[in-house]
């Protein structure tokens, strides 16, 4: 087999459409989960039909993250970002504007889409740069994207305490993500990253999978199923633990939550020097311990310091799972990297969509506490699931995978 001829370096420039994407897709989902409560307040929905509106942009989503890898064999990744960061902001300045359950449940339906579209679309791009690259930047691209919901939720908050109109918290995020998105369509001239992202191997095997391509990607998305499954948990529910186990206020709860949150942005940050030096799979193991025994710590105690700690070293733990898998599915997908992207995320996020679900089921008809022991026993099913990937070449930090 010939050697490849290495890429050529990449300036700065190439990557900042990633990072616009990934930071506006964040600020919009920080935005929109912040201002769901005056939503709420505002339209008068209950629970369930809140809920069944949540559930409307779930639907679009997973839509949308299915076929995404079959647009990116004829578009651009970067023109599909912009086309679904679009499509999710202009929804959010839409729908204060509009009335009724139908209405409401179509709009979110199409803003779903659009970040279905967005998802796959910038990992697809941060893999692609990934391998252009030969360097490690998955993990740093979410921890943007953590940092972009803290900066929504924030931008929502102070909106509020100032009294503003859901109409100009709504339209202020939707300017918000389209200022990022634009910033990176515009840097994508001269990237080197316009022509479509799904390019040619060389041996004839260009934008499809092999069968052992799928078994390993569709292993790769039941971890990413019970890391996104812990991660919603997690933030959803850590604040109403401390409220109700611990005893603690609401607002103390709310720390906790932020707690978690900024402790998973921080790990972003190193997440790929780690991997650069450890692997994939040695990150992924040590990621899910240090994340299992962080919750079994919480279930145990009483004590809300030692509660703040383990949410503390949970969110370091469960913090770079995800980058790490959307790498090596990228890498493994080869010249189909964004049919590869298609499937891990779809599994991915329907973890995301469906585990706060049924935490409130279980905590509904058990306690609270046999809800957080069901996500410990996922996290104990991503060690070892991924210890049994080990043996696979693409566990070496350094092993360049041949297809």
């Amino acid at each position: 087999m010939s050697e490849r001829t290495p890429p050529p370096a990449l300036s700065p420039l190439s990557f900042a459409p990633s990072l616009s994407f990934f930071l506006a897709g964040g600020i919009g989902i920080g935005a929109w989960a912040a201002a769901l409560p005056s939503f709420s307040a505002r339209t008068g929905l209950d629970k369930a039909h809140l809920g069944m509106l949540l559930l409307c942009f779930a639907v679009g989503a997973i839509s949308m993250m299915v076929n995404v890898g079959r647009l990116l064999t004829f578009v651009s990744s970067t023109a599909l970002s912009f086309i679904g960061s679009f499509l999710f902001a202009a929804i959010l300045v839409l729908l204060p504007h509009l009335d009724g359950i139908p209405q409401y449940g179509s709009a979110l339906f199409f803003a779903g889409a659009g970040f279905g579209i967005l998802d796959v679309s910038m990992n697809t791009t941060a893999s692609l740069l990934e391998t252009r690259a030969s360097r490690h930047i998955m993990s740093k691209l979410h921890a943007l994207f953590s940092i972009g919901n803290l900066l929504g939720a924030f931008l929502i908050g102070r909106l509020l305490s100032q009294g503003r109109s859901l109409e100009m918290c709504l339209g202020a995020s939707g300017a918000a993500v389209l200022l990022f998105s634009a910033i990176g369509s515009f840097a994508t001239i001269g990237s080197g990253l316009h022509a479509a992202s799904e390019e040619p191997s060389g041996d004839g095997s260009q934008n499809f999978l092999t069968g052992l391509q799928k078994r390993y990607l569709y292993v790769l998305g039941i971890v990413a199923f019970l890391a996104f499954f812990a991660e919603g948990a997690i933030l959803d529910w850590s604040a109403i633990y401390i409220v109700s186990e611990i005893g603690m206020s609401e607002s103390v709860g709310a720390y906790g939550f932020a707690t978690f949150a900024c402790s998973m942005a921080a790990s972003r940050l190193l997440g790929d020097l780690i991997v650069k030096r450890a692997g994939p799979i040695n990150l992924m193991l040590a990621s899910s311990a240090c994340c299992a025994v962080a919750l079994l710590a919480l279930i145990l105690v009483n004590d809300v310091f030692l509660a703040f700690v383990a949410l503390a070293i949970a969110g370091i733990g469960v913090a770079n799972i995800i980058p790490t898998v959307f790498s090596v599915a990228g890498r493994k997908g080869g010249a189909a990297a964004g049919r590869a992207m298609s499937i891990v995320t779809t599994t991915g996020y329907a973890g995301l969509l469906l585990g706060p679900a049924l935490l409130g089921f279980v905590a509904q008809h058990f306690s609270l506490v046999t809800s957080f022991c069901v996500v410990l026993a996922g996290i104990v099913a991503i060690f070892i699931t991924t210890w049994g990937l080990g043996d696979h070449p693409i566990s070496s930090p350094h092993t360049q995978e041949q297809n």
